[in-house]
């Protein structure tokens, strides 16, 4: 008889760590939108997204799903484009904000990105930023995206790895902290703990690549896969940006990319 493995979660350590997860993300509510590269602080980098939505699913109106949307950022540009949004989040202190920005102009609902309660072929295209590389389940979150989009329809992510940094982005980082702690400026006021805690039990505990999330929505049943230019946003954010945030901006390893169903 195999000896039972003494490294596999508990039958309850998934839905913990979500919860945990949703906790930390509900902590951030009240300031998320305060961070650099969270909220759409001009019309430039408005526009930098609204270029970067038609360069993924083309004209509008689609029937648009945003995958955690936060504080409804995301939800804002592509209803700056006509689209027709569905947004969910788990976090409710999220979806508040989110709702006070947008009101009944998009279905703003709570739901988990990894099990969605749509039914087959819902939607024209899927958005998310800044989620892939929080999920729990990669493999069931893609199942389900491939799922509810119809054929044809686009899946474009927002990410980046936040883990690894090539020695030149550590130095821009440790410069940003620098000139950050010499402004009198300070760091988010969440639970640092509470991050390193749960960031060490992601999927993509060991960073996020485009290469290997393209072969895991290749996985998936996604068909082409191609870049998409991220960097119009990047330029846009750090104009009206701090010097100390300019230079955050650059300190990770940001992309976008479009996935489609075939």
């Amino acid at each position: 008889m195999p000896m039972p493995d003494t490294n596999a979660p508990s039958p309850g350590a998934n839905y913990s760590l979500k919860e945990e997860i949703r906790a930390y993300w509900s902590s951030r509510a009240a300031t998320f939108d305060q961070q650099v590269g969270h909220a759409i602080k001009s019309d430039a980098e408005l526009a930098a997204f609204q270029a970067l939505l038609r360069q993924a699913f083309g004209a509008a109106p689609l029937d648009v799903l945003d995958l955690a949307c936060g504080t409804g950022e995301i939800t804002r540009g592509l209803l700056s484009l006509g689209h027709k949004v569905t947004a969910i989040d788990f976090s409710e202190d999220m979806l508040a904000r989110a709702r006070a920005k947008h009101g009944d102009r998009a279905r703003i609902l709570s739901g988990d990105a990894e099990h969605l309660l749509d039914d087959d072929e819902s939607y024209d295209a899927l958005v998310t930023r800044h989620l892939v590389w929080t999920l729990t389940d990669p493999p069931a979150a893609f199942a389900e995206w491939f799922r509810v989009l119809r054929p044809g329809g686009k899946l474009l992510v927002i990410d980046g790895d936040w883990i690894n940094r090539s020695w030149f982005q550590n130095l821009i980082n440790r410069t940003a902290t620098w000139l950050r702690e010499r402004s009198g400026g300070a760091a988010h006021t969440a639970d640092r703990e509470a991050f390193d805690s749960i960031t060490q039990r992601f999927f993509f505990r060991d960073g996020l690549s485009y290469e290997r999330l393209s072969a895991m929505l290749r996985e998936a049943g996604f068909a082409r896969i191609e870049p998409a230019d991220y960097r119009q946003v990047v330029r846009a954010q750090q104009r009206n940006a701090a010097l100390h945030d300019a230079l955050r901006l650059v300190s990770s390893t940001r992309f976008a990319l479009v996935a489609t169903k075939a």
